[in-house]
C-alpha cells in the first residue's frame, strides 16, 4: 500500500472510529486528516481534500477546535483561519474520554437520579426501584472508572 492509499485508509478508519467516541464520521475524518497533515490547513483545503461541503467543514472544524482537538492559527494578512491538530495521543485520549463521559454517562446518571422515587403499586414500585438501583450502580461504577482513567492522563 502506498502513502496516499494508507493516508486515505487511516482517514476512513479514524472517521468510523470517531463514532464510537461520540463524534460524527466527518468530524473524525477531519481530525484524522489534521493528524497526518504536516502543515496547518484552512477550511477550503479540508473541503477539497475530503470532498465535503463548506458548511460541513466549517461546522466540524469549529467543533473540533471547541473540544480542544484542533488549534486555530491566524496568519497576519491572510483572511483564512488555519487549523493544526494536537498530536499528543494522551491529550487526544483524554479529550475523547471526557467527551464520551459528558455525552454518555453524565446524562444517564442525571436521568436515573430523577427516577428513584416513583409511586404506584408496591409490587411494581419495588421491582422498578431494584432495576433502577442496579442500573444506577453500574452507571456510577462506569463513571468512577472513567474519572480514574481521566486522572491517569
Amino acid at each position: 500500500m502506498n502513502y496516499v492509499e494508507a493516508k486515505g485508509q487511516f482517514i476512513s478508519t479514524w472517521g468510523n472510529y470517531g463514532q464510537q467516541w461520540g463524534i460524527n464520521k466527518v468530524m473524525g475524518q477531519i481530525h484524522a486528516l489534521m493528524l497526518v497533515s504536516q502543515k496547518s490547513l484552512c477550511r477550503a483545503e479540508v473541503m477539497e481534500l475530503l470532498q465535503i461541503s463548506s458548511g460541513n467543514a466549517n461546522t466540524n472544524l469549529r467543533a473540533l477546535a471547541d473540544m480542544g482537538l484542533l488549534l486555530k492559527i491566524f496568519v497576519p494578512g491572510d483572511r483564512n483561519v488555519y487549523y493544526k491538530a494536537d498530536k499528543d495521543i494522551a491529550s487526544i485520549a483524554k479529550i475523547l474520554t471526557t467527551e464520551r463521559k459528558r455525552k454518555g454517562i453524565d446524562p444517564i446518571l442525571k436521568s436515573l437520579s430523577q427516577l428513584k422515587n416513583q409511586q404506584g403499586k408496591a409490587s411494581q414500585v419495588k421491582e422498578f426501584r431494584k432495576v433502577i438501583k442496579d442500573v444506577s450502580s453500574f452507571a456510577y461504577k462506569s463513571d468512577k472508572y472513567m474519572e480514574k482513567l481521566l486522572e491517569s492522563f
